[in-house]
């Protein structure tokens, strides 16, 4: 598929809303020059998503290419860093993972090796960097065992969920893509069973990760994992492999 045919493919594609879980309220070209409206020109974009409860994601992307850099906001004005920060090195593996608060970092900001391993977390506080922890050094909890203890469970089993992925994704995805790619989303299934927390762990391009993103997000309640007596979080990564089929 040449680069101009794929560019038209694309950008329909990017603007049927029924494809997209979230509305998308703006796209900004980019190119060596910077900001352009000649789509030849453009090396990257800019998407702008909007969710329920006054929070936008910015979405900087390589044109054809995989995830740059992930920032969300609770204003219209893009000026206010609240929730989720990522990035992805130039392949599109996850290198970094943190949270913003009022334009402050908090919590604990993770840094990976390209296999997606953690090599580093530092804790910061207000902005402030409280403790830079190795991974090593983490002490796992020595958890008390149940005899109906149990990982999350998609209705029967691995098969029920095979079905599902199935059915829901779109058999021609990779054809609105320039060239195929394998995404990676990872997600939690809560105490309800929903599947929550969703993001990618290995980006491909924008119409690939948007599909990978809206089955998980979609996706029919689980069976909740049990752990200690109790119900607890248990945390899933997905991979999608999309080939571009040949008429």
């Amino acid at each position: 598929m040449n680069l101009k045919i794929f560019i038209t493919l694309f950008l329909l594609h990017f603007f049927k809303k029924g494809i997209l879980a979230q509305e998308v309220v703006n796209i900004v070209l980019v190119g060596t020059n910077g900001v352009t409206e000649d789509i030849k020109e453009a090396t990257s974009f800019v998407a702008v998503k909007t969710y329920p409860g006054n929070t936008f994601e910015r979405l900087d992307y390589k044109m054809g290419g995989p995830l740059i850099k992930l920032r969300t906001y609770n204003d219209s004005n893009l000026s206010i860093l609240d929730g989720s920060y990522i990035e992805y090195d130039e392949k599109g593996n996850i290198f970094l993972t943190g949270t913003y608060s009022d334009n402050k970092k908090n919590g604990d900001w993770l840094y990976y090796n390209d296999t997606g391993k953690v090599m580093l977390t530092r804790v910061f506080e207000h902005d402030s960097l409280i403790k830079t922890v190795e991974p090593d050094t983490i002490q796992k909890k020595n958890l008390a065992k149940y005899p109906d203890e149990r990982e999350a469970i998609f209705k029967a089993g691995n098969a029920d969920w095979s079905m599902y992925l199935s059915h829901a994704l779109q058999p021609d995805i990779g054809n609105k893509s320039k060239k195929g790619g394998k995404v990676k989303v990872q997600f939690v299934v809560d105490t309800t069973g929903k599947t929550t927390h969703i993001y990618l762990r290995k980006s491909a391009e924008f119409v690939l990760d948007e599909e990978g993103l809206r089955v998980i997000r979609n996706s029919p309640l689980w069976q909740p994992a049990f752990q200690n007596g109790r119900k607890v979080k248990a945390y899933r990564t997905q991979p999608f492999t999309f080939m571009i089929m040949e008429d």
